[in-house]
């Protein structure tokens, strides 16, 4: 493991939060640069004074994160269509299930319109993701649940 002060999922959370920047503000001039002053998720709430943000890092660990974000900006696929259409569909993304065996292999979004009961959201969870794992156990793939 890494030793520095933000998280793979620090990284993921702040892509995610610039991609959805990039679309709205299509001529954002350097990608990274408007992380600065943006608190590193992992951080917040651990106390008073104690949220860090990206521009506290040193500047190697900037560099480092800011081209960790690109690389996850750029390799990011365009589901721009798929957000729209949950969008106009009026779903909302609710649930993540991912496989994988050291690396994630495979991943599914469970989405629906808000107000589906809790009981009927956690069997449709557990009902698609019993027969994922049936499939991948039927393929002799050894893929556990990560999520």
């Amino acid at each position: 493991m890494l030793n520095r002060p933000y998280t793979d999922v620090d990284c993921r959370h702040e892509a995610a939060r610039q991609y959805a920047e990039i679309l709205r503000a299509p001529d954002l001039a350097e990608v990274g640069d408007e992380m600065q002053p943006q608190p590193i998720a992992s951080t917040v709430g651990d106390g008073p004074g104690e949220t860090a943000t990206w521009i506290g890092l040193s500047g190697e660990e900037f560099h480092d994160a800011r081209n960790e974000i690109r690389e996850l900006l750029a390799t990011a696929p365009d589901l721009s269509r798929w957000a729209v259409d949950l969008g106009a569909n009026h779903l909302t993304s609710t649930t993540e299930l991912a496989w994988g065996n050291g690396g994630w292999d495979l991943g599914i979004q469970i989405a629906h319109r808000p107000g589906v009961a809790d009981e009927l959201h956690e069997a449709l969870v557990k009902a698609i993701g019993g027969a994922v794992g049936v499939v991948l156990g039927n393929r002799g793939l050894d893929c556990p649940r990560i999520t």
